[in-house]
């Protein structure tokens, strides 16, 4: 389960020119893993050499699905979609945008947004700035997540993801 958050982040950051690529790293707990990374234009695929993870993503705003309690940041600019199955256990739809708001700025706004959708919201840190945890005070148990985090050249790179449960 905490190898599925790197994913967003390999389909957006590997295999950007086209072919396959196996990306090689250790995982929360110490383990060795892979992913192969597949690049046909503007889609990517990544699945884990072990089956557990599949993702699909495409580049551009294609198939982004917002919730209504958390809608596309204003003025923001989709990047990238991601759909992810992690064993058919959690599915994730993730949304990167790009705005050049402060990332401060951003979660006050959602924030706002989850609260008035009466869903809970809980403010962590996480490695790449601050994010909300929304619907739970669990990740295994939430709806979904948002991080804001200050991008290199400027701006801040959003991420809005929904999480759906698949019950056995």
């Amino acid at each position: 389960m905490r190898s599925l958050f790197i994913l967003p982040f390999t389909l957006i950051a590997v295999a950007c020119g086209g072919g396959k690529d196996t990306v090689n790293f250790k995982d929360s707990e110490g383990n060795s893993r892979s992913i192969e990374v597949t690049q046909d234009g503007d889609k990517r695929i990544v699945k884990s050499t072990d089956g557990i993870i599949s993702a699909e993503g495409t580049q551009g705003g294609k198939n982004a699905r917002f919730p209504d309690y958390a809608p596309q940041y204003p003025g923001a600019t989709i990047q990238s979609v991601v759909d992810m199955d992690a064993g058919g256990a959690i599915k994730m739809h993730v949304i990167t945008q790009m705005t050049k708001d402060t990332p401060n700025a951003v979660m006050a706004f959602y924030k706002e947004k989850v609260a008035a959708s009466g869903k809970s919201v809980k403010e962590v840190k996480s490695a790449t700035g601050p994010m909300l945890m929304i619907g739970a005070s669990s990740p295994l148990e939430m709806d979904g997540t948002v991080t804001a985090m200050a991008a290199p050249s400027g701006g801040t790179s959003v991420n809005v993801s929904v999480q759906e449960r698949i019950s056995k």
